[in-house]
């Protein structure tokens, strides 16, 4: 093998990169309520929103219970809990068109959730991993997340409880019924712009 395999918490804090980028290309774009910038807040938000909902259901299902059982129940449970309230705020944003006037409040809400949450992931749960588990293992978690996110639903799912086995379980179902909806509105399809 040529190049390392990336571990867990290099893949986690890889996606937390993608995120804070487009949510600084959102945040250049609040307040603005022309066409264009109203289209292109619906499209970041979309693509921030199927990484957030995927990575957050790898999260569910393959870190947080092993978080759970070997490293800190009550870390786990916190960011379980975080994971929650911004599903909810992705949920409202779903349902809102860029030019609703709470629109640009909601996306600062997730914003601020997010950063947050990864703010605290990064600076005490990470290092527990490393602290935790060999390298060895933190790669097999990564190869497990990224098989979950590359099935996992694409729609924040606030009423589907944030288990891991409650997510394995009606994570397919959703992920299936998620990408039907995408491919008929063309959700997270990028555009010229993107």
């Amino acid at each position: 093998m040529t190049q390392t395999q990336r571990d867990v918490v290099e893949l986690l804090t890889a996606d937390h990169r993608e995120f804070d980028r487009i949510f600084t290309q959102l945040e250049g774009l609040l307040g603005r309520t022309g066409p264009e910038d109203l289209q292109r807040k619906r499209e970041l938000v979309d693509e921030v929103t199927i990484g957030l909902v995927k990575h957050s259901v790898a999260e569910e299902t393959r870190v947080y219970p092993r978080v759970l059982e070997q490293v800190d129940r009550e870390e786990a449970e916190h960011a379980k809990h975080e994971h929650a309230e911004a599903e909810e705020t992705m949920k409202r944003l779903e349902r809102m068109d860029p030019d609703d006037p709470q629109f640009d409040t909601e996306v600062q809400t997730l914003i601020r959730e997010i950063r947050s949450h990864v703010e605290h992931e990064e600076s005490r749960m990470f290092t527990e991993l490393r602290a935790t588990f060999g390298r060895d293992e933190l790669v097999q978690m990564a190869a497990d997340v990224e098989r979950v996110k590359a099935i996992a639903p694409t729609r924040a799912h606030p009423l589907t409880p944030n288990e891991g086995a409650v997510r394995a379980v009606a994570g397919p179902v959703a992920s299936l019924l998620d990408h039907l909806r995408d491919a008929v509105s063309g959700r997270g399809k990028k555009s010229d712009g993107g």
